[in-house]
């Protein structure tokens, strides 16, 4: 469900289902790992994912604030069509993708 990848700068999280809140506990163990043993930034791919819900997104921005506080950043890259419009209704595509 999670592929993981790293470059120099940065970890790659790439989810493998259409549904976010699926394999919501292993990203959100990945990623809190990754804050507390790593001091590099992450990103998020959503190419696959279809599907995004409250509870995916508040643990998004919960690891996205953790990693703010250390000068790290986490960002979300290709999102869906269907993804990227909630994100927008949300209010957080800005906020997410920048």
């Amino acid at each position: 469900m999670l592929n993981i990848s790293d470059t120099g700068d940065e970890r790659y999280f790439v989810l493998k289902g259409d549904n976010i809140s699926a394999g919501l506990s292993q990203l959100e163990d990945a990623l809190n790992s990754f804050t507390r043993e790593d001091k590099r930034n992450a990103v998020i791919d959503l190419r696959n994912v279809t599907r995004i819900d409250s509870m995916s997104l508040a643990a998004i921005i919960r690891v996205k604030n953790r990693l703010a506080s250390t000068g790290r950043s986490l960002e979300l890259i290709n999102p869906t069509e269907g993804v990227l419009r909630v994100l927008q209704l949300a209010g957080l595509d800005e906020f997410l993708m920048d």
